[in-house]
């Protein structure tokens, strides 16, 4: 039994001798090559930017390799760099040339800027030349993509702010990265303390913003009243996590608003006199009006005799003048308008937001603290009885109009008067050269004095 046993033994070791040498004469006999991955810069590769490969081949059998080529096939996210050869030729290989003694090529290629962050296969050929449709083989190796994260604040939603006001602010915050960001916090500073936020800090946090989209962040703020107008100045500041890094990134900005701009004015009849009525004009806004006019625009109720506009010069804030103008009521009893075929009663003519059939249009021409020329309009509640001379001189014009009749007979005496005492002393000469003759015939001595009466008496 025990010689069995060791018989069986020793074919045993026989077999596993007769395999091994089968095995070495394989692998002495043949060329195997092997494709790994040294290296990647950066490491992960980023979305958008160019990485360099070192690829790392061996051969692992016992027959030297020959030259060969290998070939990186461009497949999403990778693509070809200007400049930059897809195919590298190796030299051959020795037999067994592995580890440190391995060959090592390199690759650049570009990632494309939309790729998610995850694991990608960057595709290999490997051939012999000429036969590449033959016996091409293919490998994969492992590249790790990150996307940079990239905030932007690109819109303020007010560039100008009225002193003393109170105003809504609002900043946008776009992601225009390839990755989420997360953890924001933003704030801004003026350091001028002409622009402070009010019912809040300066400072929000965001949670997340998902890549393409924006986050919102409203602010209440207040200008100073006693600023100079002019354009300040304001200092963001945005922070978030950056995972490439593992740090904190912080982006810092500037942005402008510009405190000033427009006014707004009061007008109210004051005084008349001689048929001039006064108005005066009160800027109550919070900024200085310069080069300021008056006028009074052309209307269906009013009339200006003589200049409808007055130059007053430069209104700071609380000032007033006082503008005259000659004005006429129109004529009211044929006052009608038509629109679009509908007759409409001046009565309800509407000015702004005043509806009087009196109601005087005034507008006051101003450049503001932008150098922008600006116009304000209000209604004036003007009648004929507040100015100066009973129903007011200005209303004379109208007492006239509804004399047109008569002013127009006058006008006919005097167009043609000096026709009608020709005709009269043409007539006039006629009956008394009639009467004349008639009386010469019943009396040959009568003269023509006689006629009227200037000659002698006779008996």
């Amino acid at each position: 039994m025990k010689k069995v046993s060791m018989l069986v033994l020793f074919i045993l070791v026989m077999s596993l001798g007769v395999l091994a040498q089968s095995t070495h004469t394989d692998s002495t006999a043949k060329t195997v090559l092997s494709l790994n991955l040294i290296n990647q810069d950066p490491d992960p590769a980023i979305a958008g930017d160019i990485v360099e490969v070192r690829v790392g081949i061996e051969n692992l059998g016992g027959k030297p390799s020959g030259a060969f080529l290998i070939e990186l096939l461009e497949d999403y996210p990778f693509s070809s760099i200007v400049g930059e050869p897809l195919i590298q030729k190796v030299d051959s290989i020795d037999a067994h040339q592995s580890g440190d003694n391995s060959k090592i090529i390199k690759f650049k290629v570009r990632v494309d800027k939309d790729a998610v962050a995850a694991e990608y296969e960057l595709k290999l050929l490997e051939y012999f030349e000429g036969k590449r449709d033959v016996s091409a083989t293919q490998r994969s190796l492992s590249i790790d993509i990150k996307n940079r994260e990239n905030a932007e604040v690109i819109h303020i939603d007010k560039t100008m702010l009225v002193p003393g006001k109170q105003s809504s602010l609002k900043f946008t915050i776009n992601n225009v990265g390839n990755a989420p960001l997360r953890d924001l916090n933003f704030y801004w500073l003026n350091e001028d303390k002409v622009v402070l936020p009010v019912g809040s800090d300066n400072t929000k946090y965001i949670k997340y913003i998902e890549m393409g989209e924006s986050a919102e962040m409203e602010y209440q703020v207040i200008s100073d009243s006693n600023a100079d107008p002019g354009l300040y100045e304001l200092e963001l500041y945005l922070s978030y996590d950056d995972p490439l890094s593992s740090e904190a990134k912080e982006v810092t900005t500037i942005a402008g608003v510009y405190v000033g701009g427009e006014t707004d004015f009061d007008v109210a009849f004051s005084e008349s006199s001689g048929g001039e009525a006064s108005f005066s004009v009160a800027n109550i806004g919070s900024n200085p009006a310069f080069s300021v006019s008056i006028v009074i625009p052309k209307q269906s109720n009013w009339q200006v005799t003589g200049s409808n506009s007055m130059i007053v010069g430069n209104l700071n804030k609380g000032d007033y003048t006082v503008a005259s103008f000659t004005l006429q009521k129109a004529q009211s009893s044929a006052s009608v308008e038509k629109t679009d075929d509908k007759t409409v009663s001046p009565k309800r003519a509407r000015f702004g937001n005043v509806t009087n059939e009196d109601g005087l249009r005034i507008q006051v021409v101003y450049t503001d603290t932008r150098g922008e020329r600006s116009t304000v309009e209000k209604v004036v509640n003007l009648n004929p009885s507040m100015l100066s001379g009973g129903m007011g001189a200005a209303f004379a014009g109208a007492a006239r109009s509804g004399m047109a009749g008569r002013t127009t007979k006058t006008s006919m005496l005097s167009q043609y008067k000096w026709h009608i005492i020709f005709v009269i002393l043409v007539v006039v000469l006629i009956v008394l050269r009639s009467k004349y003759k008639k009386m010469k015939m019943a009396d040959p001595k009568f003269k023509l004095m006689d006629l009227f009466g200037l000659g002698k008496k006779r008996h």
